[in-house]
Order: structure tokens, then sequence, then C-alpha cells
């Protein structure tokens, strides 16, 4: 099990800050919001931005009934970004006063087995966004029987959360990486309504587009065909703000562009 220091998922997520930009660049421009980081850092300033940009790590497990797999993982944000440009660190403090997570479990439900070219979609989704004041916290990411989990250090203040998926679509594509775009619900705590203080109120809605960089995915089968238990060590991408819930078509093709961004990934049988 891997365990990702701030020090180094800092550098892990730095190196992939260019996959969440072109993410990011491949759908249409996401609504503007403010943020106030001084609540959770002694220094910062207001900052404008469009998108969050992130690494996730999750285990997907075959529930043993018809096509059905649970989720679950975790998303470190190493930052924010506006335009596809990246918000100074100066301005937003993440990572140096305090980190920014995510924890969430999913239900799907997939046109198969899990394998190459089989494509779900959500069912349920329940997603809490975090600070980890004082940026203390370690993560174990996903392997083949466990769980990604985060080891908690420290004050942890809950932002905001999700209860319901929209819509969205998400598999293993023909080259053997992870894909997903979710619009889910998105709701604020007080101290979010701080953190995420404009516009107000804020969105109700929210966008994840995550895909799998050249660090892979790790199967119980070789090739990950008819995977009843997948890790995804590590996937790069974006989370953003909608006004409006989009169509479940545009959710499908951003999902076509994203396959063809991915790597080949190396897979193992365990």
């Amino acid at each position: 099990m891997k365990i990702l220091t701030p020090r180094v998922r800092g550098l892990a997520a730095s190196m992939l800050l260019a996959f969440g930009a072109l993410a990011t660049g491949s759908a249409a421009a996401a609504p503007a919001f403010q943020v106030d980081p001084t609540g959770l850092a002694p220094a910062g300033n207001i900052f404008t931005a469009d998108a969050l940009n992130g690494v996730s790590s999750a285990r997907v497990a075959y529930t043993g009934v018809g096509n059905n797999y649970v989720s679950n993982g975790y998303i470190v944000f190493s930052g924010f970004s506006l335009n596809s440009n990246n918000v100074s660190t100066a301005d937003t403090r993440v990572n140096f006063d305090y980190g920014l997570y995510a924890t969430f479990q999913q239900d799907f439900t997939c046109s198969g087995i899990l394998g190459p070219g089989v494509s779900c979609t959500p069912t349920a989704l329940s997603l809490q966004l975090w600070a980890d004041v004082g940026n203390d916290n370690t993560y174990n990411q996903a392997v083949v029987g466990t769980d990604p989990s985060v080891n908690f250090a420290g004050a942890q203040t809950q932002l905001a959360w999700s209860d319901f998926a929209y819509n969205g679509v998400g598999g293993i594509d023909n080259l053997g990486g992870v894909f997903q775009n979710v619009t889910m619900s998105w709701f604020l705590t007080p101290e979010g309504k701080n953190y995420f203080f404009d516009p107000d109120p804020f969105y109700t809605a929210s966008f994840a587009a995550f895909n799998n960089t050249t660090q892979g995915v790790d199967c119980d089968t070789v090739d990950c065909t008819n995977a009843l238990d997948i890790a995804i060590t590590q996937e790069g991408g974006i989370l953003d703000f909608v006004a409006a819930v989009p169509e479940p078509g545009v959710l499908g093709l951003l999902g076509i562009g994203l396959l063809g961004m991915a790597g080949v990934h190396r897979r193992k049988q365990r």
C-alpha cells in the first residue's frame, strides 16, 4: 500500500496539473466563483477560479449482483485554476496552510462485467469535501482487495457534500485506462459558505471529470478482462461547478474525448 505524504502528493499532483488543464479545456467554460481562504489559513487572499484540479484513487469492487459495482475513494486537490491557468498558491494556500480533499462512495451499473470497452452509469453517489487544517493528512492509494484510505491528523473541516448523481458515464477504455464524468448535487456547510463565498447562493451542482495518466490500474484478472476488483492507483482531473445540469449526451461526448487521451497502463494479475 502506498502512502502519500503532503510533500510527495504535492509533487505528484503538480505533474498532473497539465492533464487537469486539458480536461478543463475539453469542456465548455465553467462558471467562475470566488474563494476566501483566510478562515483556514493565516495568509492568502481572496481569489477567483473556475475549477479545482486533483488526483484521485479508488477501488471498484463487484457487488455479486448483476453488473453492479461499488467504488470507494478519495480526491486530493492540488489547487485551483481559472481559464486553464493555475491560481497562485500564494493566494490559495492549498497544500501549504491547509489541504483540500474529498472522500466518496459510488454505485455503478455497467453494460457487462468490467473490462476494456465496458462502460458504466452511476446509480448512487455520496461525496464529502474537506479541509485538512494544517495540511497534515496522509493518503493510502488503492490496491486490489483494499480500499484507499485517509490517515487523519489534526482538525478536519467539512466544506461541502453531494448526495445525488444526476447523470454520468465511466468505465475502462479499450487501452485499459479508466475514465469517469459525473454531474452531482452540491451543498455547502456554513464553513463552506465562508470559503466559497461568491456567488451567493452558490451553485447547486458540480461536474467532475477524471481519467488515468501514465500510472495505472491494477485488476484481479489479466488485462482487466471480466474484472471483479479494480484498484485505480492514481488518476487526474477536475471538479467545477455548473449553473444547470448538462444533458447526458454532453457527458457522453466528453467521455469519448477522454478515451483518446488515455495511455497504456500497467495491469497485473493478482
